[in-house]
């Protein structure tokens, strides 16, 4: 009997563990929309557009990694961050799909065209 209240406790706090773990997962209520036209103040920052993984699935750290090198240099007026785990509408997976927000941060006056994910942003910074 014993072995039995012990197991069971064990995989109590096993289960309970996992279940906290903290796993990212796209938030659905947390709709990220893309922004083809922005203005704002140096120091100003506003989510633009969502990175997105295979579809169906979050991109990886390392994605997101390297996304980030590839448009930071490509950029005068700011740089991109990326922030909490949403969805969004894509055409490539025909619906929603789990995306981490795409930041952009205010540096720099000055304004730009800038291909972000593939999508056209005109940025403007005062």
């Amino acid at each position: 009997m014993a072995f039995f209240k012990s197991t069971s406790v064990a995989l109590f706090v096993g289960i309970s563990a996992l279940a906290f773990a903290p796993v990212a997962q796209a938030d659905n209520s947390n709709k990220v929309k893309f922004r083809s036209n922005i203005t704002l103040k140096v120091g100003q920052a506003a989510i633009v557009h969502g990175a997105r993984g295979k579809c169906g699935q979050l991109p990886s750290k390392a994605d997101l990694a390297k996304s980030k090198r590839n448009l930071d240099p490509t950029l005068k007026t700011g740089h991109i961050a990326f922030g909490k785990p949403g969805v969004r509408k894509s055409g490539s997976c025909n619906g929603w799909t789990p995306v981490y927000e795409t930041i952009f941060v205010a540096d720099r006056p000055g304004k730009e065209t800038v291909k972000i994910h593939g999508d056209t942003v005109r940025i403007t910074v005062k």
